[in-house]
């Protein structure tokens, strides 16, 4: 039997809306079974992640406390965060399995679950992740710069020619001069990585068939997609003006400002100091997206960078390289900005999910449908349309069957109790 969600007092929920973190140890500590549940049963053949989800599901909590005002509002919440963590997870272990497989690998067993309070402890951990102060790991790496000089210049004081003291001084110096300017790069990197999972870091969301928009520090402005996130650092303007993105997600720069404007997409970097630029990553795809509306919008990789020009569309496959993306490819991922959805010869499996992304439709379809194709391209502003589109270009029919939306083979009869959706 399904273990209930226990409702979360107004109490509670007023102590987590001004920040106490007490109030999410209760949450979690007497939620930590029915989570723990509700995650493996989304995993379905993952159980191992759920406490994985569940961390994460808990920690994404805290950073939007403000917006809860009542237990539903909570429960919802974690239902969401678990589907689509738990569609991604599966999505990246089915890579995993398909290797195993063809290497005749042994798949370990999986690990019981962690008590309360160990997992409790890892989550507080990541909370209270201290902030890199850039300015005290410059000079720790300036007084060991000088250390490692002297003890340069004490070794080469033995005689020598003249010439070789200038040779090897000039590419110690360069060697120093080179070290300490990556150190400086890598410093910031890591600065900016912390401040991102920083409890003050500003957490917008939108749900799906939900748009947004904001207005940054810097007079920057964003617009979000559906079922996508951005994640702004403290002071945003001042010392960095970095953010990381999920989902959909426009920028247009405001130029005037000395350091460039950096997006993060986990390992990729998207930096511009002016103009217009959109990116997509969404976990369950297999590539990430950038578009250039303005030349300058530099891209850097792993393995290496590219600055685009306005009409400029990459693409950057997971864990591999960074090409250009097809005008289809261009058209799916970022025809949000146009109002429009747009999708191209794909499978009703996919193009319900999209239905479901853009216009917040949930839909019951038969397996035997999932996978037909079919392309459409419809305003974001009319669900009618989309309905229309899926019919017309799939052979479809859209039904309430037991008072649930159905989409069925428009070749076949409706059931007896079925009516149409219009």
């Amino acid at each position: 039997m399904s273990i209930p969600f226990a409702a979360v007092d107004a109490a509670t929920i007023a102590s987590l809306n001004k920040g106490e973190e007490r109030a999410l140890e209760q949450i979690f500590r007497s939620h930590y079974d029915v989570l723990l549940e509700r995650a493996t049963d989304r995993l379905k053949d993952e159980p191992s992640a759920a406490p994985r989800v569940v961390s994460a599901a808990i920690r994404e909590l805290w950073e939007e406390r403000h917006g809860f005002h009542t237990s539903a509002e909570i429960e919802g919440f974690f239902n969401e965060e678990f589907r689509h963590r738990a569609r991604a997870v599966r999505s990246r272990m089915a890579a995993v399995h398909r290797f195993e497989k063809s290497e005749g690998v042994a798949a370990h067993a999986a690990a019981a679950a962690p008590s309360a309070d160990k997992l409790w402890g890892e989550i507080a951990a990541a909370l209270h992740a201290p902030i890199l102060d850039p300015a005290a790991a410059s000079k720790r790496r300036r007084e060991h710069a000088a250390h490692d000089a002297a003890h340069h210049i004490a070794n080469v004081s033995a005689p020598r020619s003249f010439r070789t003291a200038i040779i090897v001084g000039t590419v110690g110096a360069v060697c120093l001069i080179g070290g300490y300017l990556w150190a400086e790069k890598a410093s910031a990197r890591a600065a900016v990585t912390q401040m991102l999972v920083a409890t003050d870091a500003t957490t917008v969301v939108t749900k799906p068939g939900q748009l947004g928009s904001l207005t940054l520090g810097d007079s920057s402005t964003v617009r979000l997609g559906a079922e996508s996130k951005i994640v702004v650092v403290a002071k945003f303007g001042r010392e960095y003006r970095a953010a990381s993105a999920s989902g959909s997600v426009a920028i247009n720069v405001k130029e005037g400002n000395k350091q460039a404007l950096e997006v993060r997409m986990g390992d990729v970097s998207v930096q511009a100091s002016a103009g217009e630029f959109a990116v997509r990553d969404f976990a369950d795809e297999p590539a990430r997206y950038v578009t250039a509306k303005s030349d300058g919008i530099r891209v850097t990789v792993p393995t290496s960078d590219r600055t685009l020009k306005a009409g400029e569309t990459v693409a950057i496959v997971r864990g591999g390289a960074l090409r250009d993306a097809t005008a289809d490819e261009a058209a799916q991922a970022f025809s949000w900005l146009d109002g429009k959805l747009v999708l191209r010869d794909v499978t009703v499996g996919d193009a319900r999910h999209e239905l479901w992304r853009w216009y917040g439709i949930d839909v019951k379809i038969d397996s035997s449908l999932l996978a037909r194709r079919l392309s459409v391209d419809v305003p974001l502003e009319s669900s009618q349309a989309a309905i229309a589109a899926f019919e017309g270009g799939g052979g479809l029919r859209f039904a309430w069957v037991d008072n649930r939306m159905t989409l069925q083979d428009a070749s076949k009869p409706l059931p007896t109790k079925a009516r149409r959706s219009r």
